[in-house]
């Protein structure tokens, strides 16, 4: 298990009440679950890969099982919305 940092941007900050946090995993798919069980508020499971933009070390990531290393940094941006 690796140990990352988290930061959500957007409506996941807000939704999920999490502006940043560490956590251990072993891929992405396991960070977003762990994410999903500790989020709170009204959109308390609303944390998938298909909705956000992530981002690991500064760079896009487009795999969902993408392998995490110790001291990674993942950001997970909410979909762009508005008009």
């Amino acid at each position: 298990m690796a140990k990352v940092t988290v930061k959500l941007f957007g409506v996941y900050r807000v939704d999920t009440h999490i502006a940043n946090t560490q956590l251990e995993a072993e891929k992405l798919s396991d960070l977003l679950e762990a994410l999903n069980k500790i989020a709170t508020g009204e959109h308390k499971s609303s944390l998938s890969f298909t909705d956000a933009t992530v981002f690991i070390n500064g760079e896009h990531c487009k795999k969902k099982r993408q392998k995490l290393s110790d001291g990674d940094e993942v950001w997970l941006l909410s979909p762009a919305s508005g008009g």
